[in-house]
């Protein structure tokens, strides 16, 4: 079922359905959030890392931004592994607010 709008019947054929729309809402929604509270969430854990990695600052604030490009690419995977995309959000929102509050705390 590609976004929810067509199905295939049992013999092979494929039919489209009208107003089945939540699919594709639920789409959007998700590649929303993965784009930009994927991109809110992985700038905090950066500016955490920077912050609690040891070594000089410069070695710090590379390996930081080296591993967000793995923590970016993780959250995106799990926004569309979740469940729901509420499910999504909020996860996405803890782990953001607790990253930038440790961040803050750290500095």
């Amino acid at each position: 079922m590609a976004f929810g709008i067509y199905s295939v019947n049992a013999t092979g054929v494929r039919q489209t359905q009208k107003g089945n729309w939540q699919g594709v809402r639920d789409v959007i929604a998700r590649i929303l959030l993965a784009a930009v509270g994927g991109y809110a969430v992985m700038a905090a854990c950066t500016v955490l890392l920077a912050r609690v990695l040891p070594g000089q600052a410069l070695d710090r604030t590379l390996w930081a931004t080296i591993l967000s490009f793995a923590i970016y690419a993780g959250l995106v995977v799990w926004t569309f592994a979740a469940r729901s995309a509420l499910r999504a959000g909020a996860v996405l929102l803890a782990i953001g607010a607790v990253a930038g509050l440790c961040a803050w705390w750290a500095a």
